[in-house]
């Protein structure tokens, strides 16, 4: 996912806001991770639906912030 989320940033020309929001994606995606073990499923909801929403909304920012800052 990392790797599609970086060539997004290549691909549509994107600047260091966009890229900025792939490491906190890339943070929170390992923060994600860590919530569930194998043995303990009970924050499954909050590690999927959850930092998945805060994922999605930060880079729309964070790509949205790129793109209209840009000059």
């Amino acid at each position: 996912m990392l790797v599609l989320l970086m060539s997004l940033l290549w691909s549509f020309g994107l600047g260091k806001i966009a890229a900025f929001g792939v490491l906190l994606v890339a943070a929170l995606l390992v923060y994600e991770h860590s919530l569930v073990a194998a043995r303990d499923l009970s924050r499954l909801n909050a590690a999927f639906f959850t930092m998945n929403g805060v994922i999605s909304v930060l880079f729309f920012v964070c790509v949205a912030g790129d793109i209209l800052l840009r000059k």
